[in-house]
């Protein structure tokens, strides 16, 4: 029930990690035609792995760095990386406008252009701060994770006023009787006589798993408007191109998944 202190001061490299990825991808175009021109992917998939990092230590930044390598189904989840759907779409509008004269040097000839970029969120891990499972990762995360309250919906639906995570869906791991005798409780803001919280197990691992939350959604639209002077006083072919382009033209909050630190 117990892990050796010492483990957490052992540098390692493990290879044995396993991984596997599942997409079904759907892509559109259309070509230049009647002055517009679209393009169009979708792609739904699902990435699994014990570790997303390449070595010991080396990870996303929504990730816990060393999960027990000695137990691989602990950690065997959705990856750090996966989003589950991505989608993006394009399209080049030639404008009409005058064909002869001044007015057609001026005002013919723009292009408008957009990208809309739709994306899932990433998946983060909720965990409890502190070194509860007593490891001593030095140099490296010291974590355990909480029990996820049956039913309840761990990401909060006014995210946008207030913290993400629904921190009320998460409890203390629980001691059952079975190993009752083989618990620590949790220690901490209790009172003076009892600074202890009964009932608890601060060596055991919660049900709430390794990245069980989904990160906020990525909506970002680009829009570009250009239009190409011909110089044919230098050659046939040869151009200058007046540009110009909007990123995020909307404004929209993008939003990253950082680890959901429930109790330390």
């Amino acid at each position: 029930m117990r892990i050796n202190q010492n483990f957490g001061t052992i540098r390692f490299m493990s290879f044995g990690s396993s991984a596997s990825y599942q997409a079904l991808q759907v892509n559109v175009q259309k070509r230049m035609s009647h002055s517009f021109q679209f393009g169009g992917s979708y792609t739904y998939s699902k990435a699994m792995d014990d570790s997303s990092a390449t070595i010991a230590g080396d990870s996303f930044s929504n990730s816990i760095t060393s999960w027990f390598w000695f137990a691989p189904q602990i950690s065997h989840a959705v990856s750090d990386f996966n989003v589950t759907h991505s989608a993006a779409i394009n399209g080049i509008w030639q404008v009409s406008g005058p064909r002869a004269g001044f007015a057609k040097a001026a005002l013919g000839g723009w292009q408008l252009g957009n990208i809309l970029k739709l994306n899932s969120g990433i998946p983060t891990t909720p965990v409890i701060g502190g070194d509860p499972l007593k490891v001593q990762n030095n140099g490296s995360d010291t974590f355990s994770i909480p029990d996820l309250v049956a039913g309840c919906d761990p990401v909060n639906s006014n995210y946008k006023s207030g913290p993400y995570i629904n921190y009320g869906c998460y409890t203390l791991p629980k001691a059952t009787p079975a190993i009752a005798s083989q618990c620590l409780p949790f220690t901490g803001s209790g009172t003076l006589a009892n600074p202890q919280f009964p009932g608890t197990c601060s060596n055991l691992l919660g049900n709430a798993g390794r990245n069980s939350i989904v990160g906020p959604k990525l909506v970002n639209f680009d829009f570009s408007v250009y239009k190409n002077f011909a110089v044919k006083k230098i050659s046939e072919s040869f151009s200058v191109q007046f540009r110009a382009e909007f990123f995020n033209i909307f404004q929209s909050r993008q939003l990253c998944a950082a680890h959901g630190l429930f109790w330390q």
